[in-house]
């Protein structure tokens, strides 16, 4: 087979034009066929989809120490270090805060998440770069420290922070204010729910609300077509990463196919 396919060419084509494409077939060969001798690169093994708790099929911007998926396998913020706990939703920290992750939308980069509870006293989330819920819920104002009376039952809860007892209060309107002003993101039909003075206030801050997150979506989109998988620089963590089984690219996998290069050759010179 293989001799009566090196005659028909040399019968087609010139000597030189036939040494031209020996010389082409032998190069992208080389290029096209995988050394059986050599591993998979790290990164890329290391960076597979993961399962967390009770979410499936997880991956970049995410990573976990649980299961030893790298920081490199995530974005380069700590916000998105996961705790994977059996048949429990994930846990992420936020502004030294932790939620639960009930939700994951990776094609909108929308994440569902609740307080674990209000044991410790909860404080503002920062709104940064990679995170943001600006856009999909309200802020309730608490005062810590506040010794107002005639206060309502539903406008006030216990809990800790810094070691000592605390009471926070649920603020309306500015003339009540008093002692430190914090704002806590809950969802938007919680907060109407609150401002109606349905919930008490607790209630309301364990409801569970959406989280927007960004990870360089369209880079992550290019790796992955090319057959990678996304994370971020070990050198520079804020930086893209491309992690493919020849090893690390800055944006996408590089492919250069022997056998196409070839078959549009032959149909050149036929």
């Amino acid at each position: 087979m293989d001799a009566f396919f090196f005659l028909s060419v040399s019968v087609s084509v010139s000597p030189s034009s036939f040494s031209l494409l020996f010389l082409l077939f032998l190069t992208t060969f080389h290029v096209s066929i995988a050394d059986p001798n050599k591993d998979t690169d790290t990164h890329f093994t290391s960076c597979a989809p993961f399962h967390c708790g009770n979410l499936t099929n997880i991956s970049y911007p995410f990573w976990t120490d649980h299961l030893h998926r790298p920081s490199y396998c995530g974005f380069g913020d700590e916000g998105y270090e996961l705790k994977c706990m059996p048949n429990q939703p994930p846990v992420l920290t936020l502004s030294s805060q932790e939620f639960q992750v009930l939700y994951l939308n990776a094609s909108h980069g929308l994440l569902t998440i609740q307080r674990l509870d209000l044991t410790t006293c909860p404080g503002e989330i920062s709104i940064t770069s990679a995170f943001n819920y600006s856009e999909t819920a309200e802020n309730v104002t608490l005062l810590y420290g506040c010794r107002s009376t005639g206060l309502q039952s539903n406008q006030s809860f216990y809990c800790t922070r810094g070691g000592r007892e605390e009471f926070p209060v649920l603020v309306k309107d500015e003339e009540n204010e008093c002692g430190e002003k914090v704002e806590i993101p809950v969802g938007a039909k919680a907060f109407d729910d609150l401002m109606n003075g349905f919930p008490a206030v607790n209630e309301t801050l364990l409801e569970p609300f959406y989280m927007k997150y960004f990870a360089y979506e369209q880079y992550c989109e290019q790796c992955m077509d090319s057959g990678g998988r996304c994370g971020s620089n070990q050198s520079i963590p804020a930086a893209f990463a491309c992690y493919c089984p020849d090893g690390p690219h800055q944006i996408h996998c590089h492919h250069v196919s022997g056998t196409l290069a070839l078959l549009f050759f032959f149909f050149f010179y036929f």
